[in-house]
C-alpha cells in the first residue's frame, strides 16, 4: 500500500493541495479527466464509471447520490485511473470500471487498491494528524463523536468515512 500513499502524495503535491477538503474534481481534471454527473438508473447500484478509450477519459458519477458520497466515488475513479491503467480493457480500445454496492465490498484486489486510493486521497493520514493536532491545541480533549464529527466537516467525507479511516489508521479502536 505504500505505492498507493506515494501516488497520492504525488498527485497532492502536483496540485499543490496541503490541506482539507481535497478538490478530487479539480484533481481528476488535471489528469485530464471529464467529470459527469447524471442520475443512474437504480440510483442506489450504480455510484460511478470510468470510461476510458485512448486520450478520453470521462468519469460518470451518479446525481443522486450524496455530496460525500459523490467525492468518494470520484476519488475511487481516480485510483482506477491512477493504478489500473494497463490492464482490464473491454473490447481491446475501451476501458470501463463501475462503481457499485459489490465494489463497497471490495471483492477483488483492484477494488480494493481504489477504495483504499479513495481513502488515502480524501483523508490523507498527514493531513488528519495536522487536523487533530489544531484540534488538541484549542482543547485538552474531546469524545469520538466530535473528534468524528469535526474531522468529517473539515474533510468532506461521511462520518462513516471517516471513523472507518480512522479505525485503519490506529487513531480509534473499533468497537
Amino acid at each position: 500500500m505504500r505505492k498507493i500513499e506515494k501516488e497520492v502524495k504525488k498527485l497532492l503535491d502536483d496540485n499543490y493541495v496541503s490541506r482539507p477538503p481535497v478538490p478530487v474534481d479539480r484533481i481528476a481534471e488535471s489528469l485530464g479527466a471529464i467529470i459527469s454527473f447524471e442520475p443512474f438508473e437504480g440510483k442506489d447500484d450504480l455510484s460511478g464509471i470510468l470510461y476510458r478509450d485512448g486520450k478520453n477519459k470521462i468519469i460518470g458519477i451518479n446525481s443522486a447520490h450524496t455530496q460525500t458520497r459523490q467525492r468518494f466515488s470520484i476519488a475511487h475513479e481516480i485510483g482506477h485511473l491512477t493504478l489500473h491503467n494497463k490492464e482490464l480493457f473491454v473490447d481491446k480500445v475501451v476501458r470501463v470500471n463501475f462503481r457499485d454496492n459489490k465494489s463497497s465490498l471490495a471483492a477483488d484486489r483492484e477494488e480494493i487498491e481504489a477504495n483504499t486510493f479513495a481513502a488515502e486521497l480524501l483523508m490523507p493520514k498527514s493531513f488528519i494528524n495536522a487536523e487533530i493536532d489544531r484540534l488538541l491545541k484549542k482543547q485538552q480533549s474531546f469524545d469520538k463523536d466530535d473528534l468524528i464529527d469535526h474531522l468529517s466537516r473539515a474533510f468532506h467525507v461521511s462520518p462513516q468515512a471517516m471513523e472507518y479511516r480512522l479505525i485503519n489508521l490506529g487513531i480509534l479502536i473499533s468497537n
